[in-house]
């Protein structure tokens, strides 16, 4: 069971970081600054502030959606999976 549990944990690791990274370029180019030190909690929270709205969906432990909202008007959407392999791809 072990063995699960580690791949559960690497697997969230690499979604994580693949969400941080299109955060960071997110926050780029919606006129933030100051976004590229930022670890992922900072970047989350700079993307929900002045009229922004960012909702991450990681119900699925191999599927993560992102969205950006700017109002009610969703302006940003990308889906990553992870395959068999192990490996991050964009939707």
């Amino acid at each position: 069971m072990t063995t699960k549990k580690k791949t559960i944990e690497a697997t969230s690791d690499k979604l994580n970081h693949s969400t941080k990274v299109l955060l960071k370029r997110w926050a780029g180019l919606s006129g933030f600054y100051g976004y590229k030190l930022m670890e992922f909690d900072e970047v989350c929270a700079l993307l929900n502030s002045n009229g922004w709205r960012l909702q991450i969906d990681d119900s699925v432990a191999s599927v993560r959606i992102v969205e950006l909202y700017q109002g009610e008007t969703r302006v940003r959407r990308e889906k990553f999976t992870m395959d068999e392999a192990g490996k991050v791809h964009m939707v």
